[in-house]
C-alpha cells in the first residue's frame, strides 16, 4: 500500500473530468410533463397507524434523548417499542379488514409496529382516498402526485395518522465536485496541503497563509487529523448504515483502490454489506450516475475515519424511496445498528402533511430505539438562488427534529498534517478581469445548507436559540468540495479520482465519528446526538468547537460546469446569501465541528 504523492494526485486529476454541478432547481415542473396515472398502475401505501398512545410515544422518544431526564439513554428493543408504542391489535385488524374490502393487498405491519403496508391500483386508490393521481416531470425525474391529502374513511380514519406513498418526491444527492480541467501547463495546479501552491502572477487577495490553490483532496491522515483521531480510534464493533440510492457493484472495488492510494487500510469484504428491500421503484430520470458518486463519498468517509466499523449500505431503487428506505433499516431486526448517514435531501421542505408526519413518526421512533440519524444539510446554502426559489428554505429530512443535522466547513490542513483553520463553507467566486478580481454574477458558489424550519417548531433542546422554528444545522465537518475529500469511483465504466465535497462528506464523518465515540465509551450508545450536543454546551462543557470567521481564498481554473476555464478565486465564508459564520451558533457551522470532547464526552 503506498500513500498517494503529488504527483500521483495530479496524474489522477487529470485523467478526468469533475463537476461541481450547479446549483439544483427547486423542482421546476416540465412543460408538457402532466399526465394521470392509468387505472390499472400500481401503488403503494403505507398507512402509519395511530399508536396506543402517541404523545407518551414523542414523549419518551424526547426524554430517551435529553440528557437530564430520568428516561435518558433507556433506549427500547423493537419488541419492546413495538409492545409499548405499536398499534394495538384490535387497530391493526381494524384496518386490514377495511384494506382489504377497499381491494387492497395487506403487505404487512413493520418491526416497530407503526406502519402498515397495502397494495393496490390506481383506481382503488381513488376510490379509498378520494385522490386522482398523476405524473410530473420535476427537475428531470417523474414523479407522482395526488391531487388532494388523501384521507382514509371515516370508519378508520381516528385508526390512521398519515397516508404516504401515493405522492412521490425526488431526493437529490448532495454531494459537489469542483469542475477541474487537466493540469495547466506551466505546473501542478492543485495543492496536496493547504498552501503548497499558489499560482504565481495574480493579484494578491489574502495573505500567504490564507491562500492556496485547490486541493488536491485530502488523504486519510489529513482527514483523520482534521478531527484529532489516534492510531486506536477505529470505531471497533459499530455499525454505520448509510441509506442512498442504487448500488454500484464496483463500490468496495473502487473504495479499496482509492484506500490505497490515500493511505488507509483494506476495507474487508466481511464488513461491507449491500441491503435492499421490498420497495418500489422504477422512477425514470434519476441521476444513477451521481448516486454511484454519493455512495463511493460516503464508505469511503466511513471507512477513513471508522476503519475497525462495519458498513451497511442500504440501497433505495430509486431517488424516490430515500424516506422508505430509512423507515425499513429502523424496522429491521437483522441490523444492528445505532447509526444512520443520510447525505440527500429534497430542496424547500415538502409542505405534505401526511408525509412528514409518516417520516417523523418513525425517525421518532428511530430515537427510542437508540438510533441516531446524522442528514446532510444541503450544498445551497439558504436556497435562495436555485431556480423557481421563493425565498430562504431548509432541507428535508435535515429540518426534521428528529434528525442531527449537519452543516459544512471549508477546512485547511497543513504540511504536518495540522488544523491551519475551518470556517464556514459558504463561497463566493470572483473571475480575474482588467488585472483584477472581479465578483461573479451571482456570485454564490456553494455553501452549506442552513436556516430555519418552515414546518416544524423549535425542539426544547433547541431554546437558547432565538427563533420560535426547529433551525439547522446542529454540528457540522469537512463540506468544502475545493478542500474536499480525495476519492475513487467508477462512472461510465471507467475509474475516476479527485477531490469531492459536499455536506454528503460532512453527514458520515459526523456519524462515523459517533461510531468511534461509542467505540471507546465500551459501545454505549448516544441515539439522537444534537439533543446532547447542545445540552452540553449550555452546561458549559462543549463537545464541538465554535468555527469562526476567517477571510481566505481558493484559486482554481473552474467551478462549475457553467463557467469556462480560466482564473477564479473564491472568498470563503463570503455571506453573500444570508448564512454566514460567526461567534456561537451560526447557520451554516451549527455549534461547530466535533473537537476533542466529541470523542471522549458524547457518551458520558
Amino acid at each position: 500500500m503506498h500513500v498517494r504523492t503529488l504527483a500521483t494526485a495530479v496524474a489522477a486529476a487529470a485523467a478526468a473530468l469533475v463537476v461541481f454541478p450547479v446549483p439544483a432547481h427547486a423542482a421546476p415542473v416540465t412543460p408538457g410533463g402532466d399526465a394521470g396515472v392509468p387505472p390499472s398502475a400500481p401503488v403503494t401505501v403505507t398507512l402509519t397507524l395511530t399508536g396506543a398512545d402517541e404523545s407518551s410515544m414523542t414523549a419518551y422518544a424526547a426524554q430517551a434523548s435529553s440528557p437530564g431526564t430520568g428516561n435518558y439513554g433507556h433506549h427500547l428493543t423493537r419488541v419492546q417499542a413495538r409492545t409499548r408504542f405499536g398499534a394495538p391489535a384490535d387497530r391493526v385488524e381494524r384496518v386490514s379488514r377495511w384494506a382489504h374490502r377497499a381491494g387492497f393487498s395487506v403487505v404487512g405491519l413493520d418491526a416497530t409496529g407503526s406502519r402498515l403496508t397495502v397494495t393496490g391500483t390506481a383506481r382503488q386508490a381513488r376510490a379509498a382516498f378520494g385522490v386522482t393521481l398523476r405524473t410530473q416531470v420535476r427537475d428531470g425525474v417523474r414523479v407522482r402526485t395526488a391531487t388532494a391529502v388523501p384521507k382514509p374513511p371515516a370508519a378508520v380514519r381516528a385508526d390512521v395518522a398519515a397516508v404516504s406513498g401515493l405522492t412521490t418526491r425526488a431526493a437529490k444527492p448532495l454531494v459537489a465536485r469542483p469542475a477541474v480541467p487537466k493540469p495547466m501547463l506551466e505546473g501542478p495546479y492543485c495543492s496536496a496541503f493547504w498552501g503548497e501552491y499558489t499560482k504565481a502572477g495574480l493579484p494578491s487577495k489574502y495573505p500567504a497563509n490564507r491562500q492556496s490553490n485547490i486541493l488536491c483532496g485530502y488523504n486519510g491522515a489529513q482527514l483523520r487529523a482534521l478531527y484529532g483521531l489516534g492510531p486506536n480510534d477505529r470505531g471497533q464493533g459499530q455499525t454505520v448504515v448509510v441509506v442512498g440510492a442504487f448500488h454500484n457493484p464496483s463500490a468496495l472495488a473502487d473504495a479499496n483502490r482509492a484506500f490505497a492510494e490515500n493511505g488507509v487500510p483494506p476495507l474487508p469484504a466481511d464488513r461491507f454489506a449491500v441491503k435492499s428491500y421490498n420497495l418500489p421503484g422504477g422512477a425514470t430520470g434519476c441521476d444513477q450516475d451521481l448516486w454511484h458518486v454519493e455512495q463511493a463519498l460516503d464508505i469511503q468517509a466511513v471507512h477513513t475515519i471508522a476503519p475497525d466499523a462495519r458498513i451497511v449500505y442500504a440501497a433505495a431503487p430509486d431517488c424516490t424511496q430515500l424516506e422508505e428506505t430509512v423507515a425499513a433499516v429502523i424496522a429491521d431486526n437483522a441490523i444492528d445498528t445505532t447509526i444512520v448517514s443520510a447525505s440527500w435531501g429534497i430542496i424547500g421542505e415538502p409542505a405534505d402533511v401526511p408525509y412528514l408526519t409518516a417520516t417523523n413518526n418513525i425517525l421518532a421512533r428511530a430515537a427510542i430505539l437508540g438510533i441516531g440519524v446524522y442528514a446532510a444539510s444541503g450544498d445551497t446554502g439558504d436556497n435562495s438562488s436555485v431556480s423557481g426559489a421563493n425565498g430562504p428554505s431548509v432541507l428535508f429530512p435535515a429540518s426534521s427534529p428528529w434528525t442531527t443535522a449537519v452543516g459544512g466547513t471549508s477546512s485547511a490542513v497543513g504540511p504536518n498534517n495540522q488544523v491551519m483553520f475551518q470556517t464556514g463553507w459558504a463561497s463566493a467566486g470572483n473571475r480575474l478581469a482588467g488585472g483584477g478580481w472581479q465578483r461573479l454574477n451571482p456570485a454564490f458558489v456553494g455553501g452549506a445548507g442552513g436556516g430555519p424550519s418552515h414546518h416544524f417548531d423549535k425542539p426544547s433542546w433547541q431554546s437558547g436559540l432565538p427563533g420560535e422554528r426547529r433551525v439547522v444545522p446542529d454540528i457540522s465537518a469537512l463540506a468544502d468540495p475545493f478542500t474536499g475529500l480525495h476519492i475513487g469511483y467508477t462512472s461510465g465504466g471507467q475509474y475516476r479520482t479527485g477531490p469531492v465535497g459536499g455536506t454528503s462528506l460532512a453527514a458520515p464523518i459526523v456519524a462515523s465519528l459517533t461510531a468511534v465515540a461509542q467505540s471507546r465509551a465500551g459501545g454505549v450508545v448516544v441515539g439522537h446526538a444534537a439533543p446532547v450536543m447542545y445540552a452540553k454546551a449550555a452546561a458549559g462543557r462543549p463537545i464541538v468547537t465554535d468555527v469562526r470567521h476567517i477571510d481566505a481564498g481558493i484559486w482554481t481554473p473552474g467551478i462549475n460546469a457553467s463557467t469556462p476555464t480560466g482564473d477564479y478565486l473564491l472568498d470563503l465564508d463570503a455571506g453573500v446569501q444570508t448564512l454566514k459564520t460567526g461567534p456561537g451558533y451560526d447557520r451554516v457551522t451549527g455549534l461547530g465541528v466535533p473537537g476533542p470532547g466529541y470523542l471522549t464526552e458524547l457518551v458520558s
